[in-house]
This record gives C-alpha cells, sequence and structure tokens, in this order.
C-alpha cells in the first residue's frame, strides 16, 4: 500500500496538476467562509477548499471517524474514482476491475474493515458488497440494496427487491470477521415504503409512507418485536436533521417545512446545493460514471438559476469552482485523448462492453457543455474571461468534432458508427439531437446555428397527442426508416419516458420562438396527468411501463410548468436531493413572489414535541440565520463542535 500524509495541506497532495484556481472577481464573495457546524465543515468560497476533521481538499467527498479510524474520500480533477484512504494508508478499491461501475456507498468498521457498494451499467447489472474490495454479496438487477451501517460485527442493509416489500437485513460478521452470505431479516415493512431510515441501537426511526395512511410520516419501530405502529408524526414534509450537539431537542430531531411556494421552492435548492455534496465536491469527477452529465452540469445549471434570481455572490462562487474543475476534468487535460476522445470532451466508460474502453458519448458532452454556457452568461461579468474562453472553445471543438455525425440527408445527427456501442451508427435519439441543438445555438457560424434550430423543428413535427396531452418517442422517425423501413415496428415503439423527456424538454427550452402556444398547453396536460399517478409514476409519457419515484418528472419539465406541476413542487417530491430535481426547484424559485418559510423542529420519542421554531419572510432573511449554516469572514476559524 502508499502511505498517504494527511494534513491541513491535503489539498496540495489530492490536487497536483491541477489548473491554477481563476481568483473571484473582486469583491465578489463578501463572507469567504460557508460553514455547516453540525458536520464541522467549512468551504473557501474564494479558494474552493474544503475543510473537514482537519482534512482539505478541493473534492474531498468523505471525511469520518470510526474508533480511532480516519477515513477520506476525494479526488483529483478529471478522476474516474476517488481516492479512499484509511489512517492515512490508500486503500484500493477493486483497480481495473472497478471500471463499468457506478461506485457507492463506502463505510468503514472500528476495526479497520472497509466495505462498499458498487453498481454495474453493463453484463448482468448487479449491485454488489464488497469488503476489502472481494464481492461478499450479490444482489440482482433490479434491487435496490443500501448500506445503513457496518460495524466489528454486522453489516445492515436495506434491501428492495422486485415486487417485494422492503426489509432490513442483516449480514453477521463470521470467521476472520467476514461478512456472512446469509441474510437475517431484521424487518419487513409490508405495506410501507420507506424513504429515509436511520438504526439507533434496538430502535429504527423511518420517514416513510404506508398503505393505510394519507401522507408520509416518522415511524419509531422497536426492532426487538418488528412491529410497525402507528407514525410518531404525520407530515409529507417531516424529515430528519443532524443538529450542533448544544441545540439537539431530547430526542430524535425531526424538521417540519412549511410557507409560500416561493420559500418552499427557495428552501429545497438551497438545502440541496449547500447542505448536500457541500463545495461542489463532485466538480473533480470525471465523466467515467457520468457524474458530471447527470449530476454536475444540473447542480451548476442551479447555482447560476439562484444567483440570476438573487445576486448572491456565494452562488456565484460556487458556480466557478463548479466550472473550473469541470473544465480540468476534461480528457485532454488528463491525458486521455484518443481517436474517438477529443481533449475538449469528457469520455465515459459505464456504456462500454470492454472495461478498458472509453467513449465521449455526443448527449454527455452537449449535457456538459450546455450547462457550462448558460452559467457563464448567468454570472455575466462574474464568470472570468479565462473561464469565458475556454468554455467557447469547448462548445466550437464539441461541434467540430460531431460534425462528420450528421446526416444531411435526414438532417440529423448519428451515433459514432466507429465506437463499441449497441446503437453504433444509428439515428441518434431525440435528446441527443435537442441537446446538441441548443450547443450549435449560440456558434458564430450561422449554418450551425440554423442547424440547430433545423433540429428542434424536427422535434416538434414529430409530436403527436391524445386527450391527456403531448406525446412523442425517444427515437426519430428516421431511426425506424433507418433499420428496417418498417412502419408497424414504429407504430408498436413504447412512447418516451419521463427521464429522457425531461433531457430533451431541457435543452428545447433554449428555443422559445419554436414552442408555440399549443406545443405549451399539451406539455402542462401531460405534466398535469402524470401527476394523477402521485410519487409512483409511470415510465412512459403515455402512462405505460413500470411506475416508481424514479419517473416522477424534474429536470426540463421544470421549464414549462403547469399549475398543478409547481403546487406538487410547493413540497417535498421524490429524489429531493437528486440533482435534476434540485435544478428544478431553483428553476421554479421566483425571487418577486411572496416569501414565507417556517422550519420547525421537533423532538421525537414516542411522541413528538416542538423544539424551536424560525420564521422567514424573505430569502436574505432565511441565509442570514438558519440551523444548517453560516456564513464567516475567513479571518475567523471554524468552531470545534462535537
Amino acid at each position: 500500500m502508499r502511505s498517504l500524509f494527511l494534513t491541513l495541506a491535503f489539498s496540495t497532495a489530492l490536487c497536483a496538476g491541477t489548473p491554477t484556481t481563476w481568483a473571484a472577481p473582486e469583491g465578489a464573495v463578501q463572507n469567504a467562509l460557508l460553514v455547516l457546524p453540525a458536520q464541522g465543515l467549512e468551504v473557501d468560497l474564494k479558494s474552493g477548499d474544503v475543510t473537514r476533521k482537519g482534512v482539505t481538499g478541493q473534492c474531498l467527498e468523505t471525511v469520518s471517524k470510526a474508533g480511532s479510524n480516519l477515513l477520506v474520500v476525494a479526488k483529483n480533477s478529471g478522476d474516474d474514482k476517488p481516492t479512499v484512504s484509511v489512517d492515512g494508508m490508500i486503500r484500493d478499491l477493486g483497480g481495473p476491475a472497478q471500471e463499468g461501475a457506478r461506485l457507492g456507498t463506502i463505510r468503514l468498521a472500528r476495526d479497520g474493515s472497509l466495505v462498499h457498494m458498487r453498481t454495474w451499467k453493463t453484463g448482468d447489472k448487479q449491485t454488489e458488497l464488497l469488503q476489502e474490495s472481494v464481492v461478499r454479496l450479490t444482489f440482482k438487477r433490479g434491487t435496490l440494496a443500501k448500506l445503513l451501517r457496518f460495524t466489528e460485527t454486522q453489516a445492515l442493509l436495506l434491501v428492495t427487491r422486485p415486487g417485494e416489500p422492503a426489509r432490513l437485513i442483516r449480514h453477521k460478521r463470521g470467521a476472520g470477521g467476514l461478512v456472512s452470505k446469509e441474510p437475517e431479516v431484521l424487518l419487513d415493512f409490508a405495506g410501507c415504503v420507506p424513504e429515509r431510515v436511520l438504526v439507533r441501537g434496538d430502535v429504527l426511526w423511518a420517514r416513510m409512507e404506508c398503505a393505510d395512511t394519507d401522507t408520509a410520516g416518522i415511524y419509531r419501530i422497536d426492532l426487538t418485536t418488528g412491529s410497525i405502529e402507528s407514525p410518531v408524526m404525520t407530515s409529507e414534509t417531516a424529515d430528519f436533521m443532524t443538529l450542533p450537539r448544544a441545540d439537539r431537542p431530547d430526542g430524535e430531531a425531526v424538521l417540519t417545512v412549511s410557507g409560500s411556494p416561493s420559500g418552499i421552492n427557495f428552501y429545497y435548492a438551497v438545502n440541496g446545493l449547500l447542505a448536500a455534496q457541500t463545495g461542489e465536491v463532485r466538480a473533480c469527477s470525471s465523466d467515467a460514471e457520468g457524474l458530471q452529465s447527470w449530476n454536475q452540469s444540473y447542480r451548476l445549471r442551479a447555482l447560476a438559476s439562484l444567483f440570476e434570481k438573487t445576486g448572491d455572490s456565494v452562488f456565484a462562487a460556487l458556480a466557478r469552482k463548479s466550472m473550473r474543475l469541470t473544465l480540468a476534468a476534461q480528457d485532454g487535460v488528463n491525458g486521455r485523448t484518443s481517436n474517438q476522445n477529443p481533449s475538449c470532451g469528457w469520455s465515459s466508460t459505464i456504456y462500454a462492453t470492454n472495461n478498458n474502453d472509453r467513449m465521449t458519448l455526443m448527449i454527455n458532452q452537449a449535457m456538459i457543455a450546455n450547462s457550462l454556457a448558460k452559467a457563464c452568461k448567468a454570472l455575466g461579468g462574474g464568470c472570468p474571461v479565462e473561464l469565458a474562453n475556454r468554455i467557447a472553445g469547448t462548445q466550437a471543438c464539441l461541434a467540430n468534432e460531431y460534425e462528420p455525425d450528421f446526416d444531411p440527408t435526414v438532417g440529423l445527427y448519428r451515433i459514432n458508427k466507429d465506437i463499441d456501442f449497441r446503437f453504433k451508427g444509428s439515428i441518434a435519439p431525440w435528446n441527443w439531437q435537442v441537446s446538441m441543438a441548443a450547443l450549435l445555438k449560440d456558434l458564430s457560424d450561422p449554418a450551425l446555428s440554423a442547424r440547430g434550430r433545423s433540429v428542434v423543428k424536427g422535434f416538434y413535427d414529430e409530436w403527436s397527442a391524445d386527450e391527456n396531452g403531448a406525446l412523442f418517442r425517444y427515437w426519430p422517425k428516421a431511426a425506424f426508416e433507418d433499420r428496417d423501413g418498417s412502419p408497424s415496428k414504429r407504430a408498436g415503439e413504447r412512447f418516451e419516458d419521463t427521464g429522457h423527456a425531461g433531457i430533451s424538454l431541457l435543452s428545447a427550452a433554449e428555443f422559445p420562438d419554436l414552442m408555440t402556444g399549443d406545443h405549451i398547453a399539451a406539455l402542462k396536460s401531460r405534466e398535469d396527468f402524470l401527476l394523477t399517478f402521485g410519487a409512483a409514476t409511470p415510465r412512459d409519457l403515455d402512462g405505460a411501463g413500470p411506475a416508481g419515484p424514479r419517473w416522477f418528472p424534474a429536470g426540463g419539465w421544470s421549464s414549462v410548468p403547469s399549475e398543478a406541476f409547481k403546487k406538487r413542487f410547493s413540497g417535498p417530491v421524490p429524489g429531493v436531493q437528486s440533482a435534476d430535481t434540485v435544478f428544478a426547484y431553483a428553476n421554479l424559485f421566483d425571487p418577486d413572489a411572496d416569501f414565507q418559510l417556517i422550519l420547525s423542529i421537533h423532538g421525537c420519542t414516542d411522541v413528538c414535541a416542538l423544539h424551536k421554531t424560525y420564521k422567514y419572510d424573505s430569502w436574505q432573511a432565511f441565509f442570514n440565520g438558519n440551523p444548517f449554516f453560516e456564513f464567516r469572514p475567513a479571518a475567523l476559524p471554524i468552531a470545534s463542535k462535537p
């Protein structure tokens, strides 16, 4: 094992080779530190450094202690996988065998044993638990497995298999401390769907919805009996929260939120940006796992949107850090340029059939480049010239890179025929086409700008409708004709799913003059239809396919919101802290509307009692005093709180 010396200068070790930080514009950040007292975490908004438990880095994802052991998870700019160290010694999570899988939760036990989760995007698409880089547990495709706790004696997981209720599963550690393959069911959730759970000894706290209740609630479950009784609190906004020791109530701290739509939108947007992935710590990532295209791009858009609406320098500072590190993750900077991977792109590994292959897919590039351009434009003078030039150069480079894939006979782009991809050579899906059109929109070449508009017009030309509003498909009509020329196959093809539809709508919104009143009305009707299913949204626009929270409309759907959509987002929605949902809240926030926000903290045991209430009549008031974060001048060190 290689040794990693951890000090307050940890960022120097982990960020070697990172391009020089572009300074924020003079006076851009009045209070230079963003501080989360309950987590002992601070972010220097000028340098971008994140500090926790004496460790500092630009992209410090985790710092936690298990007994006397210290776990640190961090990335350099452009890293596919994080560097994981325990007590200063780097731990291998699987090496090349890890390529092609998404890394999940990492946990360290007091005895120094390390486990982590990973999910494959290719092959059998299984989820695995590894202990010391050796697979101990395997969960088949479609199974949701979440690691809750790992100790010297056991691993606790929340497991939901297709068509079955969620279960709390224990795998004991046997001889040699190895996680046993034999599961022990501690709790069957039956008709309840847990959204978040906490284990406190023999008590499990759960935020969940049950078949016999009208709304979500907080449940206290005694694991010695395994009986689910009535909730101790019923509220769709109730959720657990962490407070500094001095501020904690008796029992488990539970927060409820109420207020006007503007207040609620701002709260969930800001909570998702400043209290989760605090300091944009995923911005160092390559796009190997899609973290740039499907996480950071939405977070950057959300930061830019809130800066446009509030003018607050905090959002601009974090957006600049995000842009700087995303550009530092490009393949050219990291020595990954090849015939198929241009220097201006961000290649992925999760869709490759060979673990060593990297692919620069057009959709991923457009998502990343479009978010960079959108954010730089929103920041105006707050986007440094160096950043603006790099972004403009990236757009032009990508347009040139994909020019050979444009098919003038159909007026659409094809997927590169020379890559190891299932659909290579095919006419690309609509979400690829419309996203690329948005990239072309602001280029200096008028022919390319005109092409972008033509692509979006073609997208709208293939829309249809039923009594519930707009319908369109994943593949353009030309893609079906190109494959076998069979009209019957297109007629039998399912309609677009809500996730990819949101991607298309995100970029279609960049062409407001092409979106007619009829388009808008049809989209709003479709949103209203999808929302009638509650949290268990069907996959496809027409209501077909499997249903579940993962299909809840967010992201680009927020660009054309119906009244029902706005109302639904005036409270928590499924995946409330996922990047596309955080963006939707930011996109919906209206700074000119009435702002009311009430945060109520409760202490829960067998019952819940009100502990403290915060009331705000402006977003500025919320920023100036809330239980989650605060801003301090850089001269003041972070207070040490247990």
